[in-house]
Protein backbone atom coordinates (compact mmCIF):
# COMPACT_ATOMS: atom_id res chain seq x y z
CA UNK A 1 0.00 0.00 0.00
CA UNK A 2 2.63 2.15 0.83
CA UNK A 3 4.20 2.10 -2.78
CA UNK A 4 0.31 2.90 -4.40
CA UNK A 5 0.31 5.99 -1.95
CA UNK A 6 3.97 6.85 -3.36
CA UNK A 7 2.83 5.84 -6.99
CA UNK A 8 0.08 8.08 -6.80
CA UNK A 9 1.88 10.94 -5.32
CA UNK A 10 4.63 10.60 -7.68
CA UNK A 11 1.68 10.52 -10.88
CA UNK A 12 -0.06 13.83 -8.80
CA UNK A 13 3.58 15.13 -9.16
CA UNK A 14 4.04 14.53 -12.86
CA UNK A 15 0.83 15.84 -13.71
CA UNK A 16 1.60 19.09 -11.81
CA UNK A 17 4.79 19.56 -13.21
CA UNK A 18 3.09 18.63 -16.98
CA UNK A 19 0.34 21.37 -16.12
CA UNK A 20 3.44 23.98 -14.94
CA UNK A 21 5.09 22.90 -17.73
CA UNK A 22 2.26 23.59 -20.64
CA UNK A 23 1.62 26.92 -18.38
CA UNK A 24 5.16 28.08 -18.75
CA UNK A 25 5.40 27.43 -22.84
CA UNK A 26 2.43 29.47 -23.00
CA UNK A 27 4.13 32.14 -21.15
CA UNK A 28 7.31 32.14 -22.88
CA UNK A 29 5.48 32.40 -26.15
CA UNK A 30 3.11 34.64 -25.07
CA UNK A 31 6.32 36.87 -23.80
CA UNK A 32 7.84 36.40 -27.21
CA UNK A 33 4.83 37.58 -28.94
CA UNK A 34 5.06 40.68 -26.70
CA UNK A 35 9.20 41.21 -27.23
CA UNK A 36 8.12 41.18 -30.89
CA UNK A 37 5.35 43.79 -30.53
CA UNK A 38 7.31 45.82 -28.69
CA UNK A 39 10.51 45.70 -31.20
CA UNK A 40 8.09 46.64 -33.60
CA UNK A 41 6.38 49.63 -31.67
CA UNK A 42 9.93 50.83 -30.91
CA UNK A 43 10.26 50.71 -35.06
CA UNK A 44 7.26 52.64 -35.34
CA UNK A 45 8.32 55.44 -32.71
CA UNK A 46 11.54 55.60 -34.57
CA UNK A 47 10.10 56.22 -37.32
CA UNK A 48 7.81 58.87 -35.95
CA UNK A 49 10.52 60.71 -34.28
CA UNK A 50 12.14 61.05 -37.70
CA UNK A 51 9.27 62.35 -39.66
CA UNK A 52 8.03 64.75 -36.43
CA UNK A 53 11.70 66.04 -36.49
CA UNK A 54 11.47 66.38 -40.47
CA UNK A 55 8.28 68.20 -40.46
CA UNK A 56 9.80 70.66 -37.67
CA UNK A 57 12.80 71.34 -40.03
CA UNK A 58 10.21 72.39 -43.02
CA UNK A 59 7.92 74.11 -40.97
CA UNK A 60 7.72 78.16 -40.74
CA UNK A 61 8.08 80.02 -37.58
CA UNK A 62 5.89 82.40 -36.11
CA UNK A 63 8.47 85.07 -36.46
CA UNK A 64 9.32 84.45 -39.96
CA UNK A 65 5.38 84.29 -41.04
CA UNK A 66 5.23 87.79 -39.11
CA UNK A 67 7.72 88.81 -41.27
CA UNK A 68 6.59 88.05 -44.48
CA UNK A 69 2.90 88.80 -43.52
CA UNK A 70 4.58 92.05 -42.58
CA UNK A 71 6.32 92.41 -45.96
CA UNK A 72 3.46 91.40 -47.93
CA UNK A 73 1.23 94.24 -46.14
CA UNK A 74 3.98 96.58 -46.80
CA UNK A 75 4.02 95.55 -50.36
CA UNK A 76 0.36 95.75 -51.18
CA UNK A 77 0.30 99.32 -49.23
CA UNK A 78 3.12 100.79 -51.93
CA UNK A 79 1.03 98.89 -55.07
CA UNK A 80 -2.46 100.85 -53.62
CA UNK A 81 -0.46 104.01 -53.52
CA UNK A 82 0.62 103.62 -57.09
CA UNK A 83 -2.61 102.74 -57.74
CA UNK A 84 -4.42 105.81 -55.71
CA UNK A 85 -1.99 108.57 -57.44
CA UNK A 86 -2.96 107.08 -60.94
CA UNK A 87 -6.51 107.67 -59.99
CA UNK A 88 -6.25 111.14 -59.07
CA UNK A 89 -4.40 112.50 -61.58
CA UNK A 90 -7.01 110.47 -63.94
CA UNK A 91 -9.83 112.26 -61.95
CA UNK A 92 -7.67 115.82 -61.87
CA UNK A 93 -7.29 115.86 -66.11
CA UNK A 94 -11.23 114.71 -66.01
CA UNK A 95 -12.13 117.33 -63.95
CA UNK A 96 -9.70 120.05 -66.25
CA UNK A 97 -11.04 118.62 -69.12
CA UNK A 98 -14.46 119.62 -68.18
CA UNK A 99 -15.71 115.96 -68.10
CA UNK A 100 -16.28 115.93 -64.43
CA UNK A 101 -17.18 118.89 -61.60
CA UNK A 102 -14.83 120.14 -59.10
CA UNK A 103 -17.14 118.83 -56.36
CA UNK A 104 -17.35 115.49 -57.20
CA UNK A 105 -13.99 114.88 -58.19
CA UNK A 106 -13.11 116.28 -54.41
CA UNK A 107 -15.75 113.55 -53.27
CA UNK A 108 -13.90 110.90 -54.91
CA UNK A 109 -10.13 111.51 -53.71
CA UNK A 110 -11.35 111.91 -50.31
CA UNK A 111 -12.52 108.21 -50.12
CA UNK A 112 -10.22 105.55 -48.73
CA UNK A 113 -8.34 104.16 -48.11
CA UNK A 114 -5.85 107.53 -48.82
CA UNK A 115 -7.96 110.49 -48.81
CA UNK A 116 -6.43 113.11 -50.94
CA UNK A 117 -6.92 116.68 -49.82
CA UNK A 118 -8.85 118.63 -52.92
Amino acid sequence: MEDTAKQEILEAIQAFAAQVDQRFNHLEAEFGSQQRDIGSRRSDIGSLKFEVGSMKSHMVTKSYLDDKMSDLRGDLVALAKKSNTKLSVTIEQLVIEGSLKRDIADRILSLEPFPIAG
